[in-house]
């Protein structure tokens, strides 16, 4: 038994894998399927629906599991965390408890160290987190497990499920480095998720990568539902307390309403609606459907924190997200002048990133960070060095460089103005450690 709460999160660190080893493909598969077989399992103990893609995996997750949590025991594991790990598990809405954190990791040590000896070696702190969530979730006896893919798909720790139902919210250019440089090589990876026989929910556009979705689908005998093909939804209004809109599929469901902004955010919503049509379409009603999604949140997902000033937090950390940031930008907050807090990953696409963010920032204020995280230690780019690439793509924005984020908050509000906006994206780590208080 762990002596302490911080004594298991320690113990848990120390399975964080050295860089030649964070991301262990078809060996880590093998690894993480060994150790959940010494406990029998447990995985196989509840239905699964498995959400996989490049963006909005959380969001999609978080709404499935709110709409199912209206009649049942729901399990939800997703990464990462904002500000504590118990955020990654949880059953209907409520984090694991410090206590039953220690008790599961407890349980499992035993069969961490079996696995250590083993031809397989040291599980890392991922495999272990998700094979926690696995026991939890059956010690709890949950009905559902809504599981987030952590990266990629066909060789993740979570695709040792037997789900009932894939979901592939979208696909774009992130982790390339492992998942191959282009979306039809990322959408290949990530559809490695569907099963035989299964349902597969896709909000995919490209028709080369929906074209590998249903190849892969036909392939395993799976049935693929399209978004804007199969089913669909009509914006009713967009606005600074969410939106409304109608859905329209097996049933039609008008002036449903989330609290989340953007439209990209809609379309996870309908995504969400989907997989519930297609699991369980008579016991989930129309009414709990939209208990569900006005009561579905995720932090830091263009999260309105303040008012006065407005205050806008999102994780944003590739492209496709920044897109879906500045087009939520654009038709909720057409006319603010936006002061951008921004710090980037090391290993994320800085330039294209900010491509994106400059059709909307009128103030950038660069700031860094770095961290240890479940896949080791994570630096930003210096901040001088994304004022250098902002300044090639526009050098008429205002740039101003602070390598502290808790001083770059003090400068937005001096710069922000009575109507304007602060924005603070460009890394959900970066989200963390300001609402943290760094």
């Amino acid at each position: 038994m762990f002596g302490s709460f911080t004594d298991a999160v320690r113990f848990l660190e120390s399975h964080i894998p050295t860089p030649n080893k964070k991301h262990p493909g078809k060996f880590g598969l093998l690894r993480m399927k060994y150790l959940i077989s010494l406990f029998g399992n447990p995985q196989f103990a509840y239905q699964t629906i498995h959400i996989g893609g490049t963006s909005g995996k959380g969001s999609t997750a978080t709404m499935i599991a709110s709409i199912l949590g209206t009649k049942y025991k729901v399990g939800l594991c997703t990464s990462p965390h904002l500000l504590k790990v118990n955020e990654r598990i949880k059953i209907n809405g409520k984090d694991i408890p410090d206590d039953e954190f220690i008790s599961v990791l407890t349980e499992m040590k035993p069969f961490i160290y079996q696995v250590e000896k083993s031809s397989f070696g040291k599980p890392t702190y991922f495999e272990i987190l998700t094979a926690m969530a696995f026991l939890y979730f059956k010690q709890k006896d949950v009905d559902y497990a809504v599981i987030e893919v952590g990266m990629g798909g066909r060789f993740d720790g979570t695709n040792v499920v037997r789900s009932d139902v894939a979901v592939l919210t979208n696909v774009g250019l992130d982790h390339t480095e492992v998942l191959g440089n282009t979306v039809e090589e990322i959408a290949k990876d990530k559809s490695g998720i569907i099963k035989k026989g299964m349902q597969v929910v896709s909000g995919a556009k490209q028709q080369s990568v929906v074209d590998i979705i249903e190849a892969t689908g036909k392939r395993q005998q799976a049935r693929v539902s399209l978004l804007g093909k199969d089913f669909s939804y009509k914006i009713r209004k967009l606005d600074i307390e969410g939106s409304i809109f109608d859905y329209h599929g097996d049933s039609i469901l008008k002036n449903l309403k989330i609290t989340m902004l953007g439209r990209h955010q809609i379309e996870n919503a309908c995504l969400a609606i989907r997989v519930i049509e297609l699991i369980n379409p008579t016991i989930i009603t129309g009414k709990d459907i939209r208990k569900g999604l006005l009561v579905a949140y995720i932090p830091a997902r263009l999260e309105l924190v303040s008012k006065r000033p407005l205050i806008i937090l999102d994780g944003a950390h590739n492209e496709d997200k920044m897109e879906a940031v500045v087009s939520a930008m654009n038709a909720v907050f057409p006319k603010k002048r936006i002061v951008a807090i921004v710090a980037i990953k090391q290993d994320k696409n800085a330039r294209a990133i900010l491509q994106k963010l400059v059709k909307v920032a009128d103030v950038f204020i660069f700031t860094q960070f770095t961290i240890t995280h479940d896949v080791g230690k994570i630096m930003s780019f210096p901040c001088k060095n994304l004022g250098e690439f902002a300044r090639k793509i526009d050098l008429k924005k205002e740039i101003i460089i602070e390598r502290q984020p808790k001083a770059a908050i003090k400068k937005a509000y001096k710069m922000v103005g009575a109507d304007g906006l602060i924005l603070i994206t460009g890394s959900l780590y970066l989200v963390g450690q300001i609402v943290g208080g760094v």
